[in-house]
């Protein structure tokens, strides 16, 4: 051999594909711990001396050396081919159709074809021999047409992978279809090499490799094909605890996860193309928006087979802002719910027996003070009776006797409060109850206002319980000392507060700040511990002669899910 090349700009195409699949290759093998990595890195770097050969083969100047370079770019063709096959299985299906046993079987035609190659100088099957005419040709053997037939199976079967992950794999199948495209151009450029026997359509092979590998390129680092994200994407799927539904456009089911088809107690294959419609019943036609506003998701509650569930439904676009598909979400909340049931009985024991604490002290003070009377009056009257002193007695004793009425009337108003019995979101309606009863008694009139704000589920059941009790006790207040002939009460939101206000039009009051004022109105003090208990804070205005507002505003509790 001569060893001696010369520039041609044939060499060209493999030049510029070598530098694509060098870059390929380099980028799959850093990726090599993703799912097909490895051998799609091999396949490059297999792809890499089979245009190494081309160039070589292109450059030499002597026909031996041709031949030469010619047999090495063959050698590098069957295994590169069969290498992009291991990627595919591999990425399909990780750790199940790429065995040892499948490698083993994939690897045998190649190396038959590598022998054959090797030692066609001794039997000339797969080439009777090569001559030049504007490059090198090669003179078929009997073995070649083979050789092609295993080339075009092993596309065959690289279509068959792409089909089923096409089918199986929604997200992936624009990548899929870039795949094949390139896949599909390799062949034919591949078979035209054998078709047109000129040094100049010879290189197409290089250039379908280029075109092949810009494919490849398009697809990894434009789809991530080999990133976590996509792996990432798939473990979610299958082993986030909520069932989850990709629809199309029409709400045909595409694909269901494991824990989807645990809940319905169907399988992927048996709800495939059918509409969620069938497979859900109670799926609404009409979602309403989720908390926040959002129209692209929307929430909704249904019960099945005895278990409740909360479906979420986000609509697909693509980058058009075309609705593509969606994504259905169902979760099983029956624990949550029975959870949120148990924790919510609990709050209310304990809001009970802290609500009966209250009372009784409140009771015990009120009745202190009408016994503490009583007693004091009538040692009072006791003496001017010793001393004969009978009219200023029985003036004293009609006194009593008006208070103790006072005091009954004190006493039923606080049992009858005690009744009420407030539950979730009944504290409307049961504040109207208590203020028929409450206008009968006192002949004051009460107006109940609520504006179109206000929203009774922003409430906790604690914070209803306090409220009502912080009204009963304006209320007395304003039967007790006001001499108000109307009353509003007035339930309104504002700065994320659930503010009530309670106007009369009664006497009103100086407003004193020091210690003998804050313990005279002992009522308001008890209205203040409320409000604090729950968050709260009570502001109180009042004047003389122009009546009394007390504004109390609680926080708003957050909106539970489950409560709705």
């Amino acid at each position: 051999m001569s060893f001696q090349y010369a520039y041609t700009p044939h060499i060209w195409p493999s030049i510029l594909a070598s530098i694509v699949v060098l870059a390929l290759a380099i980028f799959g093998y850093r990726h090599r711990h993703m799912p097909g990595a490895l051998p799609f890195s091999i396949a490059c770097i297999l792809g890499l001396l089979w245009l190494l050969g081309s160039i070589l083969e292109f450059s030499a100047v002597d026909l031996t050396e041709k031949i030469l370079w010619r047999k090495f770019q063959v050698i590098f063709q069957l295994p590169s081919a069969t290498a992009i096959t291991c990627f595919l299985l591999e990425y399909t299906w990780p750790k199940r159709w790429l065995t040892r046993r499948n490698l083993f079987i994939l690897s045998i035609v190649p190396a038959i074809v590598i022998f054959f190659i090797v030692t066609n100088h001794i039997h000339h099957l797969l080439w009777q021999g090569f001559f030049l005419q504007d490059g090198l040709v090669a003179a078929s053997g009997p073995l070649l047409k083979y050789f092609l037939a295993y080339v075009f199976l092993n596309f065959l079967m690289n279509l068959i992978i792409f089909g089923w992950l096409f089918v199986h794999s929604p997200q992936n199948r624009w990548a899929v279809a870039i795949m094949m495209v390139g896949q599909i151009m390799m062949r034919i450029l591949y078979f035209i090499n054998f078709t047109y026997r000129t040094s100049i359509i010879l290189n197409y092979a290089s250039i379908g490799i280029a075109f092949t590998s810009l494919m490849y390129a398009i697809v990894f680092f434009r789809f991530q094909l080999l990133g976590p994200i996509p792996v990432a994407r798939q473990a979610i799927i299958k082993q986030l605890p909520l069932g989850i539904f990709i629809l199309d456009s029409q709400g045909n089911i595409l694909e269901i996860n494991p824990v989807a088809e645990q809940m319905l107690k169907l399988t992927h294959a048996a709800v495939k193309g059918i509409n969620i419609k069938q497979v859900l019943p109670l799926y609404p036609n009409h979602l309403s928006n989720d908390e926040n506003g959002n129209e692209d998701k929307l929430i909704y509650y249904f019960e099945l087979d005895d278990r409740d569930f909360r479906l979420s439904l986000s609509i697909l676009q693509d980058w058009r802002g075309s609705q593509v598909g969606q994504l259905l979400l169902l979760e099983d909340v029956t624990a949550q719910k029975a959870a949120q049931a148990k924790i919510l009985e609990q709050q209310r024991v304990v809001s009970t027996l802290q609500e009966r604490v209250t009372i009784s002290r409140e009771l015990h003070d009120d009745l202190a003070q009408v016994f503490a009377f009583i007693k004091t009056q009538g040692q009072t009257i006791q003496r001017l009776l010793e001393k004969g002193n009978h009219e200023v007695a029985v003036s004293l004793l009609a006194r009593l006797i008006e208070e103790a009425d006072k005091g009954e009337v004190d006493i039923r108003e606080a049992i009858r409060g005690m009744r009420l019995n407030v539950s979730k979101n009944s504290l409307l309606p049961t504040l109207e109850n208590y203020l028929i009863d409450f206008e009968a008694n006192t002949s004051i009139q009460v107006e109940l206002i609520k504006s179109e704000s206000f929203d009774i589920t922003q409430l906790t059941a604690m914070a209803e319980i306090q409220l009502l009790r912080i009204v009963q006790e304006a209320l007395t207040n304003i039967r007790k000392h006001a001499n108000a002939t109307r009353v509003r009460i007035i339930f309104d939101e504002a700065d994320l507060s659930i503010c009530v206000t309670v106007q009369d039009n009664g006497k009103g009051f100086e407003i004193k700040e020091d210690a003998d004022a804050k313990n005279s109105h002992y009522g308001l003090l008890m209205m203040q511990e409320r409000a604090a208990s729950i968050g709260g804070t009570i502001h109180l205005t009042s004047q003389l002669g122009q009546g009394t507002e007390i504004i109390v505003c609680v926080p708003i509790n957050e909106r539970q899910d489950l409560n709705e």
